[in-house]
C-alpha cells in the first residue's frame, strides 16, 4: 500500500520544508514536495535538507508561471527550460515521479492552437524522459473551463506515449468525470494519484469524507493502481492529515 502526503497541506503555513517532513515522517513513506512558497525544493537549502529523512519523494511543478500548452512558442519553450530545471532537481532528490499540469487556454477561440501546442509538448516531453529517472506525468485538472486536460479525451491520450497519468479524484468528481479515468485504456497510463475531497462545486481539498465524493465505488479500481495515492490537501486542513491517512488506509485495505 503506497500511501503519502504532499506538503501542499502546509503551504503558505509558518512551516518550513524540515518542520513538514519532521511532522510526516513516521506517519508515510512518501511526500510530494513542492516548487513554491514557504517549501519550495528549488532552493539550494531545502534540496540539501530532503536526504536527511527516511521518505521517498516525488515533485510538484510550480503552480504559476507555466504553460505546456501556450501556443506562445516562447511562453511555451520557457515553460519547457523550466520543467528542465525542475527535472534536474527531481534527480538531486530522487523523485520518482514529477507531476505537470498541461496548461492552460483562457479564449475558446484560442483552444486549437493551444490543443496543437499541448500535443507538440507532449512530444517533447517525452524526448527529454529519456534523460531522467523521473517518470514524467500529466494532471487531470479541475472544472475551470481555461484548463486543458479536464477529460481523458483521446485526442490528448493518444499523444502521451511513456508520459503517464496523475489521476486527481478530486478534480475528475468536479467534472463529472470519475468513471471515464478508470475505464480500460485511460487507467492504465494512470502511474500516480492525487487524493481529496470535495463537496462538487468548488477544488476543495478536504480531508476524504469531509465532501462528496463516493471512495467506496472506486475502492477496487483504486487498488488496482499501483501508483502511490497521494494525499493533497491545503493549510486549513493541517489538524486533519492523521485522520485523512487513516480514512485512505482503511478505503485500501
Amino acid at each position: 500500500m503506497k500511501i503519502g502526503v504532499s506538503c501542499s497541506v502546509f503551504l503558505d503555513s509558518k512551516k518550513s520544508l524540515p518542520n513538514a517532513l519532521d511532522f510526516l515522517e513516521g506517519k508515510v513513506k512518501y511526500v510530494e514536495l513542492l516548487c513554491d512558497g514557504n517549501l519550495n525544493i528549488m532552493k539550494e537549502e531545502n534540496i540539501e535538507v530532503v536526504d536527511s529523512y527516511n521518505l521517498k519523494y516525488t515533485l510538484h511543478c510550480p503552480l504559476t508561471d507555466l504553460n505546456l500548452s501556450s501556443f506562445r512558442e516562447k511562453i511555451r519553450r520557457a515553460s519547457l527550460d523550466l520543467v528542465r530545471d525542475i527535472l534536474q532537481v527531481a534527480s538531486k532528490v530522487n523523485s520518482s515521479i514529477l507531476v505537470l499540469h498541461p496548461g492552460y487556454c483562457v479564449f475558446k477561440d484560442d483552444y486549437t492552437v493551444a490543443l496543437e501546442s499541448l500535443i507538440k509538448t507532449l512530444k517533447e516531453l517525452n524526448r527529454i524522459q529519456e534523460e531522467y529517472s523521473t517518470k514524467i506525468t500529466i494532471e487531470n485538472m479541475p472544472s475551470y473551463s481555461m484548463f486543458m486536460f479536464r477529460e481523458p479525451t483521446k485526442e490528448i491520450l493518444e499523444h502521451l506515449e511513456d508520459i503517464g497519468i496523475t489521476f486527481d479524484i478530486g478534480h475528475a468528481f468536479l467534472n463529472r468525470n470519475i468513471e471515464s479515468f478508470l475505464e480500460r485504456g485511460v487507467i492504465e497510463k494512470i502511474t500516480h494519484v492525487h487524493i481529496h475531497d470535495n463537496n462538487g462545486d468548488l477544488d476543495e481539498h478536504l480531508c476524504i469524507g469531509k465532501g462528496r465524493i463516493p471512495f467506496g465505488d472506486y475502492r477496487d479500481k483504486l487498488r488496482r493502481i499501483n501508483g502511490i495515492k497521494m494525499i493533497e490537501m491545503q493549510n486549513n486542513s493541517i489538524d486533519d492529515i492523521v485522520k485523512c491517512i487513516e480514512h485512505l488506509k482503511d478505503l485500501l485495505e
